[in-house]
């Protein structure tokens, strides 16, 4: 658990590892047929289950097979993915296949400092789907050096009416993460250093897998009311999304062509660009 940075069994998906070639990798995991966040919609597993997937076999092999220290801060730059929604039913075996390919190592030292990683996802013989992301690693000491202060400051509390959670996909409304403003495709992201599957260990900043989720949920609440199933992502992160000031979030560029969406959706802070994800989903995969 603690290599795939996660504190609760359940939301562990690698098993166990082993190297092909020198940067190389295979992954075993098991995907739940049910989890209280990365539920399923319409009999297929959520696509962000494939992304998580994705991020911890990265962050265990970093620490498994390059010899990363525990307490390394893995910061992601970006995380591009794509699924194929016709393997993601649940109700096969749960087993699926990681393959991890490291190439653009970068090191301070001897220690890795920074990669971009490859994956490919199978189940029962077939392509699930593909990612790559680039993460950089900063030590301990380094990140204490620069976040000092900042893991010092509380997080404030946030007074906003509550969204209903249908109206962002989801069905429990602990799992929304976002608030009202009052304008079309406008929102601010709702934080809960307590949600038991987002934050995890102690942090100081928003995690990037929560921000690509406050996306998902802004596209949805934007061509709802079917669920919004991204079946492509690209995801770029700017700078550390701080607990201290409100991050909006606002849904641009929104189009259908023939039977597919695309959406950008953007995070600022004080004017200044968090985030960028694009997504895809076909309307006649949407889930219902």
């Amino acid at each position: 658990m603690q290599w795939a940075h996660r504190e609760r069994p359940q939301d562990v998906v690698p098993t166990h590892w082993k190297r092909l070639s020198e940067n190389r990798f295979l992954v075993d995991g098991s995907w739940p047929e049910e989890h209280p966040f990365f539920a399923p919609v319409g009999g297929l597993h959520d696509p962000l289950l494939l992304v998580e997937s994705m991020r911890q076999s990265t962050i265990l092999l970093g620490h498994a097979a390059y010899d990363v220290p525990l307490d390394t801060h893995y910061l992601m730059r970006s995380l591009d993915f794509t699924c194929q929604p016709q393997h993601l039913h649940v109700g096969y075996k749960p087993d699926v296949e990681i393959e991890v390919v490291f190439d653009e190592l970068t090191h301070r030292g001897r220690v890795l400092s920074g990669m971009r990683a490859a994956v490919t996802v199978g189940r029962n013989g077939r392509e699930v789907g593909t990612g790559v992301s680039h993460i950089n690693l900063i030590s301990a000491r380094a990140y204490r050096r620069v976040r000092g202060a900042v893991a010092q400051q509380p997080v404030p509390r946030q007074y906003a009416p509550d969204v209903p959670p249908q109206l962002v996909g989801r069905l429990r409304s602990e799992d929304v993460l976002l608030f009202p403003t009052g304008i079309w495709g406008h929102w601010v992201l709702k934080i809960d250093t307590g949600h038991r599957t987002l934050y995890q260990g102690p942090k100081d900043h928003v995690p990037g897998m929560v921000l690509i989720e406050a996306a998902r949920q802004a596209a949805h609440a934007t061509i709802g009311p079917s669920a919004f199933a991204p079946w492509t992502g690209d995801n770029t992160f700017h700078r550390y999304a701080e607990f201290s000031r409100p991050l909006l979030i606002e849904v641009t560029d929104v189009s259908l062509s023939g039977a597919d969406w695309a959406m950008k959706v953007t995070g600022h802070q004080d004017g200044e660009a968090v985030f960028t994800s694009v997504f895809s989903a076909g309307q006649s995969r949407r889930l219902s």
